[in-house]
């Protein structure tokens, strides 16, 4: 599917009728999911080629942020799916002209969905490419960042209910909780790998942009390009704030699940020594052998029973005076 944006921000979406050939004043053309004819299409109206699928994927820093024909080719690791159940990233190629902005991408971030709206909003006519493109970083930015603000309340959340649980509480609730404490810490772990990983590819992106287009970029946009640039400084830093707390819950929540197993080996431990003195008693009078004199004795088996029940109370007061139960 093709969609195109005019310098005067005019839309043709993906199911409008399509002038043949594009209009001259195009100044973003984005391509979701892009069939091999439309593909064609778009490189004989740009006069150059667009990244394939499988060049999407390389990961050779070379591969990724290159120029020719005085575009610039950049592809970047880009969050997708932030409001569903499994986030992830998907590559895609920004190749940008001082006419027209091309963006190839087989995934739909909410930042593509909103940019027209954004651009008639924001930007001012007759639009061009830096500037479309810069709208974009900051709405994907913006994006990470609510992402990230997302994690963080959900980390809050965790650590006030990991320390309000009494680890010493031996039971399936408690053990149920600490394991989807666990889970939780997991898959916030890896999610927020994922958006670092975005916010290092899109500083490199930025970073190469800024270097390569000094001759043409409007220069009232450069101070904003570099406003983002620590926006996604700040915003790394973030994360690896996040990713060191995140360690510090786990660990506690591991600790806990420890104390917790311990409880459960102490309580154990305890019941098989209340039953030792019991059980030697009850062992001796379980011998069969012929000459044992309490066998003949009318008040024997009374005792027995009564040695039993004492030999394993005085194990329990022994130990709850040392406040071991």
């Amino acid at each position: 599917m093709v969609r195109l944006l005019t310098q005067q921000a005019q839309l043709i979406d993906w199911n409008d009728e399509k002038k043949r050939p594009f209009p001259d004043n195009l100044v973003y053309l984005d391509l979701l999911n892009p069939s091999r004819a439309e593909e064609l299409e778009a490189e004989s109206w740009l006069e150059y080629q667009l990244p394939t699928r499988e060049e999407m994927q390389e990961i050779e820093e070379s591969s990724r942020l290159y120029t020719d024909k005085g575009s610039l080719y950049m592809t970047a690791w880009i969050p997708v799916g932030l409001d569903t159940p499994d986030p992830d990233t998907t590559a895609i190629s920004f190749v940008v002209a001082p006419d027209c902005l091309t963006t190839v991408r087989y995934a739909d971030p909410q930042s593509f969905r909103v940019i027209v709206d954004q651009v008639r909003r924001q930007c001012k006519t007759p639009l061009t490419s830096d500037a479309v493109f810069l709208l974009l970083c900051e709405l994907i930015i913006a994006r990470i960042a609510d992402a990230l603000q997302v994690v963080e309340s959900d980390l809050k959340k965790v650590c006030r209910d990991v320390f309000k649980l009494d680890p010493h509480r031996a039971n399936a609730t408690v053990e149920k909780d600490l394991a989807e404490v666990v889970k939780l810490l997991g898959r916030r772990s890896a999610f927020v790998a994922n958006l670092r990983e975005s916010l290092v590819s899109m500083n490199r992106m930025l970073q190469f942009f800024l270097n390569n287009t000094a001759t043409w970029m409007r220069g009232d946009l450069a101070p904003q390009f570099r406003s983002v640039m620590r926006d996604v400084k700040s915003l790394d830093d973030y994360t690896n704030q996040q990713t060191q707390e995140m360690a510090f819950l786990l660990d506690s929540t591991l600790g806990l699940i420890n104390i917790q197993q311990n409880q459960i080996i102490k309580i154990f431990t305890i019941a098989s020594v209340l039953f030792m003195p019991p059980t030697l008693i009850a062992s001796i009078y379980g011998m069969n052998f012929e000459h044992m004199p309490e066998l003949k004795v009318a008040w024997a088996y009374p005792l027995a029973l009564v040695a039993l029940v004492v030999s394993a109370v005085i194990p329990i007061i022994y130990f709850k005076r040392k406040k071991l139960l």
